[in-house]
């Protein structure tokens, strides 16, 4: 599950036809790579016009989620000005060594990974990319591979 403060749909005033919205959201559901996400904002922007908030925020959630699973996160979460990155394999590592390798800005717990949610967005949500990108470069321990991921 991705629970994030921002808005991620499609909004009936971008595409008014209900039944071209389900399709949409049915061609997202099976996007698996970054490049595919990018394809399709391509697309949306050629054929619809520039993005609204919402739809950026969909298909910035689609690439959170790509991201996560790659990097064996369970779940991400809000916690008031916090955003944990649930992992399952936290308490079997040495927590010192991931936090400097994820930087200061960060805390690793037994469960999650915190990161504060600063008052501007897009800031947030380039270390939210960043700490992903970093959990999927870290070495998992053996035997939590299985059922991780969202």
């Amino acid at each position: 599950a991705i629970d994030l403060p921002i808005p991620a749909y499609i909004p009936a005033e971008y595409i008014s036809e209900t039944a071209l919205r389900i399709q949409l959201y049915r061609r997202l559901a099976d996007l698996h790579s970054a490049a595919a996400i990018d394809e399709i904002r391509a697309e949306l922007a050629d054929r619809f016009g520039p993005l609204p908030r919402a739809v950026e925020g969909l298909l910035y959630q689609l690439h959170v989620k790509l991201m996560a699973s790659q990097a064996h996160v369970t779940a991400i979460i809000q916690d008031g000005q916090k955003i944990g990155l649930k992992l399952p394999y936290l308490g079997q590592v040495d927590r010192n060594a991931l936090q400097l390798a994820l930087g200061n800005d960060v805390r690793a717990s037994r469960t999650a990974i915190w990161l504060n949610r600063s008052e501007d967005e897009t800031t947030w949500m380039l270390a939210l990319l960043d700490v992903l990108q970093k959990l999927g470069q870290q070495p998992i321990p053996t035997g939590t591979e299985e059922g991780a991921g969202l």
